[in-house]
């Protein structure tokens, strides 16, 4: 990850020159009490425009979206929102991180794409879509069973008779 920010830059996770003062709880977990100059909120990065570069013809590619995590609690992947109109029809495309740079000065990351691979990039899938998509295959499924079964008699009353007729 890059970031560039007022006055300094930053490659790679290194490490901070003065770490933020610790404190311990009631519990002994330790807390910081402040930001690191060279941390980045994941709030100021939600939301914030997409570019293809840095100079003026660079084009607006699309927004972050969201962060990936990945089981060591280390951001793994930019999701970034493109294609649409005004963010409706917009798909998410997950970028690593090593290859996004941030400048927190200007308020924008840069991704060395065009609008054109990010939009013919597959979709990035959550497991929150992974499970609404089984949830809903597994309705339709019920659904079409409900459908295919004949129509029970109610409870009580005799099933009419086959070919029979009743004034006789």
């Amino acid at each position: 990850m890059t970031l560039v920010g007022t006055g300094f830059a930053q490659t790679g996770s290194g490490t901070a020159s003065t770490p933020a003062p610790a404190t311990m709880g009631a519990s002994g977990a330790a807390s910081t009490s402040q930001q690191e100059a060279s941390q980045v909120l994941a709030s100021n990065l939600i939301g914030m425009p997409v570019r293809n570069g840095t100079d003026d013809k660079a084009e607006d590619i699309g927004k972050i979206t969201d962060l990936v995590l990945n089981q060591d609690q280390k951001t793994v992947n930019v999701l970034i929102g493109v294609g649409g109109f005004l963010g409706i029809g917009a798909k998410n495309v997950g970028v690593p991180l090593d290859k996004v740079a941030f400048n927190t000065q200007a308020k924008t990351a840069v991704v060395h794409m065009s609008k054109g691979e990010l939009e013919k990039a597959p979709a990035y899938v959550t497991l929150a879509d992974k499970q609404a998509k089984q949830e809903q295959a597994e309705q339709q499924s019920q659904l079409k069973q409900q459908q295919t079964q004949p129509p029970s008699s109610p409870l009580g009353s005799p099933a009419p008779a086959a070919g029979g007729n009743a004034s006789q």
